[in-house]
């Protein structure tokens, strides 16, 4: 990630990529869908950091 998000910017983000991953899943697309759960996972901990 490297840069600061807001709050709004990330939980968008998480969204929008959960969408992604679950299609990527129901394209049998596991390696996308897994790369993007990851950044996913990413997110949620920068969030979880957030006061």
């Amino acid at each position: 990630m490297g840069s600061v998000h807001s709050v709004n910017d990330i939980r968008k983000a998480i969204r929008e990529l959960s969408a992604r991953a679950e299609l990527a899943n129901k394209e049998g697309r596991s390696d996308d869908a897994a790369e993007l759960e990851k950044r996913i996972a990413g997110y949620r901990e920068e969030l979880g950091e957030k006061p």
